[in-house]
């Protein structure tokens, strides 16, 4: 066992890890990355003048700067606008694009009872949505500075404290499979979903009118320029076994190579998934262990695809479209952003996102199986590409996306708290997102620093 010590240590090279040792950039900090390349789940790759993502594609609302964006901007990246639809919808063998929610029922290819359903349904989301405003994120978003007492979490717990189906009600059976694909987007299914995220989900995606943000070449580039920037300070294929938090500092124990590495630390940040947070920061308070081990982590997998179109396509200004009734959850024209700068070029690309159970049964399927039937559907939602795929990349992510289970307000004020030396950042300390992780990172890095500081 070899012995060294560090300012700080960050256990995991995805956004969050990346972010927080950005952040602490001009101290001695190590990043501990388990897998043989960083930046966790989100991955793009150049395919000029487009891109193939299998990750994460969004970096925020044009409206208002995110900490994903402005990570961006300072690492001199491109961001982009999306053009057209961002929310059209395939059910029935119809696409719809985007309009008013209230007028949704008599424009889908619903049956009369499907339709009643539907208006029912809408009234019901909009009473939903408006209880779990109550409960937002803002309510705690930048209160976890880590001084003083952790806030408090206020909000509907009741809402929360059930799935999203109870206080939905019965729907016809096309109108549930309407709401199904909504919670697969993000890894689940409704039963597992509570009511008060369900709320802030579908209202949100219902009820507001944003203009999105992505990065010219894939939200990937912020993880590629951040890791390129640590250097020797990333180390790849170390995987931390313990973290063993102490008043005046930690103790990190990682493996590298057959090798176990003894890393004394000041302060760590472990941004690492939920499940393996827990299984390595020893000694956690009881409620703090309790609440990493309900979160819930749901299957999805997704397919990345150029073509090979010489010309305009009916669908190059819609960006997102939600597909009921099929395998896939989720199609996205990642070639979008370009479609609003000069002439439009030649080819493109997609991004196909499944998640939930119907990820979870084809997770052990072959790729060929896998291209199969999801080129299925994308010729079904947008016939004009048959014959036009060519590469395609498949990525399998079994544990993907930490959705909100119910009970989750009331289990919120544990999450993020430190513990003595151990900092924690991540997309399961609050709504899940990108943005969410690097906000968490920078929000543990400030508060190491103004510790350090006050040592010095």
């Amino acid at each position: 066992m070899t012995d060294e010590t560090r300012d700080v240590v960050v256990v995991g090279g995805g956004i969050a890890g990346l972010a927080a040792a950005h952040a602490l950039a001009g101290r001695d900090v190590v990043v501990f990355e388990s897998d043989s390349r960083a930046g966790g789940r989100i991955w793009s790759e150049r395919r000029q003048p487009y891109w193939m993502s299998v990750g994460a594609h969004i970096v925020g609302d044009a409206s208002s700067p995110s900490p994903m964006a402005r990570l961006a901007e300072e690492l001199g990246l491109e961001l982009a606008p999306l053009h057209g639809d961002m929310a059209a919808l395939w059910s029935n063998g119809r696409l719809t694009r985007a309009g008013k929610p209230e007028l949704l029922p008599f424009r889908l290819g619903l049956p009369l009872a499907g339709r009643a359903s539907l208006a029912v349904a809408g009234l019901n989301v909009r009473r939903i949505y408006k209880r779990a405003l109550a409960a937002s994120p803002e309510a705690f978003h930048g209160a976890r500075e880590f001084d003083g007492d952790y806030p408090t979490v206020e909000g509907d717990t009741e809402l929360d404290e059930r799935p999203f189906g109870d206080f939905l009600g019965p729907t016809h059976s096309s109108v549930a499979a309407l709401f199904r694909t909504a919670f697969n987007r993000v890894a689940a299914e409704p039963r597992e979903i509570s009511g008060h995220f369900g709320g802030m989900l579908i209202g949100s995606a219902w009820m507001t009118k944003r203009r999105a943000l992505t990065v010219m070449g894939g939200v990937g580039e912020i993880t590629n320029r951040l890791a390129a920037k640590l250097g020797p300070r990333l180390v790849t294929g170390a995987a931390v076994r313990a973290v063993i938090p102490g008043e005046d500092g930690a103790e990190v124990h990682v493996e590298q190579g057959g090798v176990l590495r003894r890393v004394r630390a000041r302060f760590v940040v472990c941004a690492a998934p939920a499940h393996v947070t827990r299984e390595i920061v020893r000694d956690l308070p009881r409620d703090k262990a309790a609440a990493l081990a309900a979160i819930k982590y749901g299957p999805f997998l997704v397919m990345a695809a150029t073509t090979r179109e010489a010309g305009p396509m009916p669908y190059d200004d819609i960006y997102a479209v939600a597909v009921s009734g099929r395998t896939l959850s989720m199609l996205y024209n990642t070639a979008n952003p370009l479609r609003g700068q000069g002439p439009r070029t030649p080819g493109g690309s997609f991004q196909m996102f499944v998640g939930g159970d119907r990820a979870a049964e084809l997770l052990s399927a072959s790729d060929a199986r896998i291209r199969e039937r999801l080129l299925s559907d994308v010729h079904a939602v947008y016939p004009e590409t048959r014959g036009l795929i060519e590469e395609t990349w498949i990525r399998r992510l079994p544990q993907g996306f930490p959705f909100w289970e119910p009970g989750r307000l009331r289990r919120q004020p544990a999450l993020a708290r430190p513990h003595k030396t151990v900092f924690f950042a991540g997309d399961w300390t609050e709504y899940p997102s990108s943005n969410t992780a690097a906000r968490s990172a920078q929000i543990a890095a400030r508060a190491i620093l103004r510790r350090l500081d006050a040592k010095s």
